[in-house]
């Protein structure tokens, strides 16, 4: 048990120690200067090694004489190892088992299934997911809420604070919110997670629309003034206080956007809010109410979004390969290592044995003497 615990467990030990072949490697990788990598995706015998593992199994058997529980663990995991595709593929790039995850099957239905065991696998490496995955997700989810903010204020700039019938259920929509948070937070208490920032949110945001509202239909240009420059007061809707109102507007949305991601620490400050009105009364500067800028900053937005799902995946192959190829390079070290090792272990012991063989040699040697000198005295 002591030696198959030591095959099982040196560079390539699932298939030495269950007479497998080891599959060449047939894929050739990406990064390497010679085309030779090594990243056997061939396929094995799987009948052969079911066969082999039943074999072993009765030696290795815990309640069999001479059995042990730890190498016959390790001969099941081993055969779940060739078995699966993706594990195969793992252990060949370094030829060690590095996640010695437990197996424990039933015998009559895991071992004669291995579609099954395949499917449990990519069910698995599925719910595992990378960190470029991670990173994916999070800036394309973070892309597309913008682009849906983005929508929003163009909605409210365009359609809302154009019409008076629509901007007054709007400021009521507004201020009733404000109160049921005011509600919810006399219940909980100053201390809970509600802030004064979440009643007055839905305040500014009615401020916001009063003041687009007035400077998109009141507070332009007199009609005298733009008479005589040619502007036509039908199409000139923009003034600063529709411009104060429409940054204003921005600068909650952006605030509310970082302060509702999962797991997100940021907290709402008046030094923040100073900064990011700034800038959004820049960005509001040039929009100045256009629904084609809008479309614009939009569709930034969205081909943000599209070259984030198109980049991330090919970051992720480029990083995996890379894995990859140094792991192969690792196995290729560990397995020259294990192999000067165990050649400098026999050695040894063929060392030990001769000078075993003269002691035992110079042991005969003087019983002999000592009995013939034991028969002379007698004599």
């Amino acid at each position: 048990a002591t030696s198959a615990l030591h095959i099982l467990l040196s560079p390539d030990g699932y298939y030495t120690y269950l007479d497998i072949p080891k599959p060449p490697p047939t894929h050739k990788s990406l990064l390497s200067k010679d085309g030779n990598g090594k990243d056997s995706k061939s396929t094995v015998d799987k009948t052969q090694i079911e066969k082999n593992y039943r074999k072993k199994s009765l030696r290795l058997h815990p309640d069999r004489p001479g059995g042990d529980e730890e190498a016959f663990r390790i001969l099941e995991r081993a055969k779940n190892v060739l078995l699966s595709d993706k594990l195969r593929k793992e252990y060949d790039m370094i030829g060690l088992d590095l996640e010695e995850e437990d197996h424990h099957d039933d015998d009559d239905n895991g071992h004669d299934d291995n579609d099954d065991d395949d499917k449990k696998d990519a069910t698995n490496s599925g719910s595992h997911d990378s960190l470029i995955s991670q990173m994916a997700s999070s800036t394309v989810a973070a892309i597309l809420q913008l682009a849906v903010r983005t929508a929003m204020m163009a909605a409210t700039s365009l359609i809302v604070t154009r019409y008076k019938y629509l901007v007054i259920p709007a400021i009521l929509f507004m201020l009733y919110t404000s109160f049921q948070i005011f509600r919810a937070r006399s219940k909980v208490g100053p201390d809970g997670p509600i802030t004064l920032y979440d009643i007055a949110s839905p305040m500014m945001i009615c401020f916001g629309i009063i003041c687009m509202y007035y400077g998109r239909n009141f507070g332009s240009a007199s009609e005298g003034e733009e008479m005589s420059e040619g502007i036509d007061t039908n199409t000139s809707s923009w003034s600063k206080t529709f411009w104060m109102g429409e940054a204003l507007l921005m600068t909650i949305f952006a605030i509310n956007t970082l302060a509702s991601r999962e797991a997100s620490t940021f907290h709402p400050t008046l030094p923040i809010g100073i900064g990011l009105y700034i800038l959004f009364a820049c960005i509001a500067l040039y929009i100045r109410g256009k629904g084609w800028r809008y479309a614009t900053f939009l569709a930034i937005e969205l081909s943000f979004a599209l070259i984030a799902v198109l980049v991330f995946p090919i970051m992720e192959m480029i990083l995996e390969e890379i894995m990859n190829e140094k792991l192969r390079k690792v196995g290729e070290r560990v397995r020259q290592y294990s192999k000067v090792m165990n050649e400098s272990y026999q050695v040894r012991l063929e060392e030990m044995g001769k000078l075993g063989g003269g002691a035992g040699v110079d042991m005969k040697k003087s019983s002999r003497n000592d009995s013939k000198n034991s028969l002379n005295e007698m004599d």
